[in-house]
């Protein structure tokens, strides 16, 4: 009777192990499901930017590389004219002033621009807004096509900076909550640490690009933090531009501009809502210093004594 018992006892015991192991499989796959289609979801978008960045590269390049190798062409033509009435002792001396003339004109399809790493950079510039103007297509057909380019690329690179940015949130909730965790204090989300914590987080992403800019291109750490903030921004005025040519640099530029936009697009908008807050707060303030909260207690007070 006793063994009997035991071996009962056992089943369910198993049964019931069994049955857990199932619950937390399905939970576990649930789990993997949800975050493995978030991941090829934000891995879709990222590879769908960097497709349409390279393919209207490819078709600027196409369009403006033959005017600026028409145009280095006449310039050369034009520089030799000059340089045969000139005494061959001094062509050297008077190359390099001819030079700094055609920079200063500003043309940027005479030096080179339209390589395809350099388009994509361009590319990037516009469905970002950002706009240095270091770099424009000066042929009719160029403008056209930046016109129909802007047009679906921006809307396409916002949609993919609201899925990273979401997941940046994520991770920034979830250090919160590591941080919580190992300080002891209370497992609440505290919207003001969150705001702290991507604060610091956007100030690293600043210092550390304007580090490597002011290593690469011989900036001034000022004038590299500068033109960070510029462009994370998206103000762009253009009065400093990066000319390093190694395409390591302009990965690691792409990969910094997205990740700042981010970031600081973040504390911006975190900013925005603190400041709608103190506004709508001042605004009620005015409202119950003006009479407005106490006609509107009265007029309670005489509906309850008409229900009474």
């Amino acid at each position: 009777m006793k063994l009997e018992l035991v071996k009962q006892w056992y089943q369910r015991r198993v049964r019931g192990v069994s049955t857990f192991q199932h619950y937390f499989k399905r939970i576990n796959l649930s789990v993997m499901s949800k975050l493995g289609g978030k991941i090829i979801a934000a891995f879709a978008t990222f590879v769908a930017v960097l497709t349409y960045l390279a393919i209207g590269a490819a078709i600027f390049q196409a369009i403006e590389q033959d005017h600026e190798i028409e145009q280095r062409e006449a310039y050369d033509r034009e520089l030799a004219k000059l340089l045969d009435k000139v005494d061959p002792v001094f062509h050297d001396e008077l190359k390099a002033p001819c030079h700094m003339i055609e920079i200063l004109e500003a043309n940027p399809n005479s030096t080179a621009q339209w390589n395809f790493v350099n388009s994509v950079i361009f590319c990037l510039t516009i469905v970002t807004t950002i706009g240095y103007g270091a770099a424009y297509p000066v042929t009719d057909e160029g403008r056209g096509f930046c016109i129909f380019f802007a047009l679906i690329g921006i809307p396409l690179f916002m949609a993919c900076l609201a899925v990273y940015a979401q997941h940046t949130a994520n991770f920034i909730r979830w250090v919160c909550k590591r941080l919580r965790t190992i300080l002891g204090g209370k497992n609440e989300e505290n919207e003001t640490v969150q705001q702290i914590v991507t604060v610091v987080f956007c100030l690293l992403v600043i210092l550390t690009f304007s580090a490597y800019l002011s290593y690469k291109e011989g900036w001034e750490y000022f004038d590299s933090i500068y033109f960070t903030f510029i462009s994370f921004t998206t103000i762009g005025f253009g009065d400093l531009y990066p000319t390093s040519d190694d395409t390591l640099f302009y990965f690691l530029f792409v990969f910094f501009i997205i990740l700042g936009l981010i970031s600081l697009g973040t504390v911006i908008e975190a900013q925005t809502t603190n400041f709608s807050k103190f506004l709508t707060f001042i605004s009620n303030t005015c409202e119950c210093m003006c009479g407005k909260c106490l006609t509107v207690e009265k007029d309670t007070m005489s509906e309850v004594d008409d229900v009474n």
